[in-house]
C-alpha cells in the first residue's frame, strides 16, 4: 500500500510538468503566428509606400521632360564647377550684384564663393589667378607700350611724331591674389595680397605689388594698415576699361598707409562714413641744381562717403607737404599742397551703371594717372622759390549690359595743368591731355572673357604743340576664382 502511495506521489508532479510544457508550447506557437501576421502586414505597407514613391518619381520625371521641351522654361546651364561651388561654399545673403564682363579683374571685393577653411584655425582663404593677354595696335609710337598714356604721345616736332603703326603683346595684367579672413571678437579680420606685372624691372613680366594690407571691419568702423590704394582714390568709380591705365584724369596712387573709417550714420537707405588716412609721402618734383625731393610730413586725407545700395558719392580732401633739399649743405625749400575731389557712381538700369569724378588742387600731380612720375607736383620759380603746380581734371564712364554675358563700356577724361610762366619747367611737358575709350566684352564661359577696345588720346605740350594717338586693343582673360 505504501508503494502505491509513493508511486502516485511521484506521478502527480510529472503530469503537472507535462501539462505546463504543453501550455507553453501553445503560447509560443501563438506568439510566432502573431509575429508572422504583423510582418506580413508591414510588408504590405512597405509595398504600398514603394508603389507611391514610384508614382511620384514618374510624375516628377514627366514634369521635367515637359519643362525642358518648353522654351520659356529653359534655365541657364550650370557647369559642374559652379554646381560644386554653390553646394559647398557659403552663399550670400542677397543676390550678387551684376558684374559686367568688361569689369577689371581682381579690383572689387571678392565674391563669397570659393573660400576654403585652413584646418581648425578659423582662417578662410581664397586664391585667385588671372591670366590675361592684351594685343595692342597703335597708329604711332607711344612712350608707354603696355599702357595707353596720352601724355606719352609725341607732339609735332618731337621724335617719333607720326611714326606709323606698330604692334605689341602684353601679359602684364595677369594677377595673383590671396584673400584671408576670419571672425574675431572685434569684427572680420582680412589680410589681402595682390600683384600684377607692371613693375619697373626688365623683362616682359616685372613683378609689381598692388595690395598687402590688413583690415578690421565691423559695424562701427574699419581700420586698415599696410600697402594699398590711397584713400584719396575712389576705386568704385574707375570705368570698365580693358586698358589697365584707364582715363588720364583718374586719381590713382599706391603706398603704405594707416586708414580709419568710422561709421557716422547707418540706416536701411545707406551708410555715412568718415575716411581718414595717413600715407607715405612721395614728392614728385624733378631734381635740379643739386636739390632732391623730400617731405617733412606724411600725406593726410579726410573725406565723407555716403554708400547706398544702388549708388554712392564721396568727397575726399588731400593735404601734402612738398620740399626740396640741397644734397651739399642740407638747405631746404618747402611748400604746401592740397586737392579736393568729388566722385560718385549709380546704377541706371538693371545692367547699366554710370561713374563720374572731378578733382582740383595744387601739388597732387603724382596722384593723377597721366602725369604721375613727370615731376609736376611742384617747381622752382625764377627767384628760387618752390611752388606747387595747379592741376584739375574730370571724367565720366558708362557701362551698358546688353545681356548677362555681353557688355560695353565708354569713358572720357580731361586733364589740365596751369603752372604759370614764372616756373622753371621743360616746355615739352604736357599742359593738357584728353582720353576716350569704348569697348565690347563677351563672357563666353563662366571664367573666360574676350574683349575689344578702341582708345583715343591727345597730348598738348606747354608749347601748345599737339599730338594724337589711337589704339585698338584685344583682351583674352581667364579668371580662375573671382
Amino acid at each position: 500500500m505504501s508503494a502505491v502511495i509513493l508511486g502516485c506521489t511521484l506521478l502527480a508532479p510529472t503530469q503537472a510538468l507535462l501539462a505546463q510544457s504543453t501550455d507553453s508550447t501553445d503560447d509560443l506557437k501563438a506568439q510566432i503566428l502573431q509575429m508572422r501576421q504583423q510582418m506580413q502586414a508591414q510588408q504590405q505597407v512597405m509595398q504600398k509606400m514603394q508603389q507611391r514613391l514610384d508614382e511620384l518619381e514618374a510624375k516628377a520625371s514627366s514634369q521635367e521632360k515637359t519643362a525642358s521641351s518648353t522654351p520659356a522654361a529653359v534655365a541657364a546651364p550650370q557647369t559642374p564647377a559652379a554646381s560644386l561651388a554653390s553646394a559647398t561654399a557659403p552663399q550670400p545673403a542677397v543676390p550678387a550684384p551684376y558684374r559686367p564682363p568688361s569689369a577689371p579683374a581682381g579690383v572689387a571685393e571678392p565674391l563669397p564663393e570659393g573660400y576654403v577653411s585652413l584646418g581648425n584655425t578659423g582662417n578662410l582663404l581664397k586664391l585667385d589667378l588671372v591670366a590675361q593677354l592684351d594685343t595692342m595696335l597703335d597708329n604711332t609710337y607711344m612712350g608707354s607700350q603696355d599702357l595707353f598714356v596720352p601724355s606719352s604721345i609725341p607732339v609735332r616736332g618731337q621724335p617719333f611724331y607720326g611714326s606709323g603703326w606698330r604692334t605689341n603683346l602684353s601679359a602684364r595684367q595677369s594677377i595673383f591674389r590671396m584673400d584671408f579672413r576670419r571672425d574675431t571678437d572685434y569684427g572680420t579680420l582680412k589680410v589681402v595680397y595682390k600683384n600684377n606685372f607692371f613693375g619697373s624691372g626688365t623683362g616682359d613680366m616685372p613683378y609689381n605689388l598692388q595690395y598687402f594690407y590688413g583690415e578690421l571691419d565691423n559695424e562701427h568702423y574699419t581700420l586698415l594698415a599696410g600697402y594699398n590704394i590711397s584713400a584719396f582714390t575712389d576705386i568704385d568709380v574707375f570705368p570698365n576699361t580693358l586698358d589697365y591705365e584707364g582715363p588720364n584724369s583718374f586719381t590713382f596712387k599706391y603706398g603704405p598707409q594707416l586708414r580709419f573709417s568710422p561709421v557716422l550714420y547707418k540706416s536701411e537707405a545707406g551708410t555715412l562714413t568718415l575716411p581718414l588716412s595717413m600715407e607715405k609721402p612721395n614728392a614728385d618734383i624733378t631734381s635740379t641744381n643739386g636739390f632732391s625731393p623730400y617731405s617733412r610730413l606724411a600725406d593726410f586725407t579726410l573725406g565723407l562717403r555716403w554708400e547706398a545700395p544702388d549708388w554712392h558719392v564721396q568727397w575726399a580732401n588731400l593735404l601734402r607737404d612738398l620740399g626740396m633739399q640741397d644734397s651739399t649743405d642740407g638747405k631746404t625749400v618747402r611748400t604746401s599742397a592740397y586737392a579736393t575731389q568729388l566722385t560718385g557712381s549709380t546704377k541706371v538700369f538693371e545692367r547699366d551703371s554710370a561713374q563720374g569724378w572731378v578733382s582740383s588742387g595744387r601739388g597732387y600731380a603724382n596722384f593723377l594717372q597721366d602725369i604721375s612720375g613727370l615731376g609736376l607736383d611742384a617747381a622752382f620759380t625764377n627767384s628760387g622759390q618752390l611752388r606747387a603746380i595747379r592741376a584739375r581734371g574730370w571724367g565720366v564712364g558708362y557701362t551698358h549690359g546688353w545681356t548677362d554675358s555681353l557688355s560695353s563700356s565708354a569713358s572720357y577724361g580731361y586733364l589740365r595743368i596751369s603752372p604759370g610762366s614764372a616756373l622753371q619747367l621743360d616746355q615739352d611737358l604736357p599742359k593738357s591731355t584728353k582720353f576716350a575709350s569704348v569697348n565690347l566684352a563677351w563672357q563666353f564661359s563662366q571664367r573666360a572673357m574676350l574683349g575689344i577696345e578702341y582708345l583715343w588720346g591727345q597730348n598738348i605740350a606747354l608749347t601748345d604743340l599737339r599730338g594724337q594717338g589711337q589704339r585698338v586693343q584685344t583682351t583674352l582673360r581667364y579668371d580662375l576664382n573671382p
